[in-house]
């Protein structure tokens, strides 16, 4: 009794240190409460499953509202790496995040959740696609991780993968050579029978090492026809692969340079500063 008496005493008393306590000075900052996934599983006594339902539906309720109100709402990868945490098998949230973070989004917490998500559901060639995009487009570029995400569904069974996502991670592979390996890589690639079926994603590949965009109209695209015409002609044993190879590099997009300020419009533009000077001192 001695000991309840004492127990209601503390609560009272922190409960008039709170009431009559000064409010904390505003942050402009609204940040939400995530606790730690390890204290989570000891309070939700192996209820894992249904506690990482309740945050990831918390997280996507803020989320709405956070459209509502036309502000931005920064915790979803957070909340989502707390759902996954609890239950690494709750594929919504890898799905959701995946398709929702935009793929150059400077904020980088749904990472740890991708690249959880592309671990567990190692056979998931969309969620591997999602997260190789992040990677490659994200704040800091790694199109070798995003290579290695992209390779094991070159020759996966899974019949639904498209043709351009199997070859994808040769794309990322390229894309961190120099032009010239690069194009030399491409090239054997179009040679080797392990890829003859992928020969028309080769253009493209070639087409954006040698330094263009892809075209909307690739038929209208003079560069991308002409890349096309010689590819195929050294498939096919028509054309030397080093006489391709030279055609191809000297197809290289030079980037234009910015004009050098001749010296008459450099004297002009001393001689504008000088009186532009003079009227102020005036």
């Amino acid at each position: 009794m001695r000991f309840l008496a004492c127990f209601v005493f503390a609560v009272a008393i922190i409960a008039l240190a709170f009431h009559y306590a000064k409010p904390l000075p505003g942050t402009n900052f609204d940040e939400s409460f995530l606790p730690k996934p390890s204290t989570v599983k000891y309070l939700a006594v192996g209820n894992n499953s249904s506690a990482a339902g309740l945050f990831w539906i918390k997280g996507l309720t803020e989320l709405g509202e956070s459209y509502l109100q036309s502000r931005e709402y920064a915790y979803l990868g957070h909340v989502a790496n707390l759902s996954t945490s609890l239950d690494s098998m709750y594929y919504t949230p890898y799905y959701f995040v995946g398709g929702v973070t935009p793929i150059d989004a400077e904020d980088t917490s749904d990472y740890v959740v991708l690249r959880r998500g592309v671990k567990v559901f190692p056979d998931d060639w969309k969620l591997a696609l999602g997260f190789a995009l992040r990677l490659s487009n994200g704040p800091h570029p790694n199109n070798v991780e995003a290579a290695n995400v992209m390779r094991p569904f070159f020759d996966s069974p899974d019949s639904t993968i498209p043709d351009h996502v199997r070859t994808m991670y040769r794309t990322f592979e390229l894309d961190t050579m120099q032009t010239e390996m690069a194009l030399e890589m491409a090239m054997n690639d179009v040679m080797q029978p392990r890829f003859k079926k992928f020969r028309r994603s080769f253009y493209s590949k070639i087409y954006r090492i040698l330094g263009y965009r892809v075209s909307m109209d690739k038929k209208q695209d003079v560069v991308y026809e002409e890349i096309k015409k010689i590819v195929d002609l050294m498939a096919d044993g028509k054309l030397h692969p080093q006489r391709a190879y030279a055609i191809l590099l000297s197809m290289k997009k030079v980037e234009a340079e910015e004009p050098r300020q001749t010296s008459a419009n450099a004297a002009d533009s001393a001689a504008a500063d000088s009186t532009e000077s003079l009227g102020a001192s005036l």
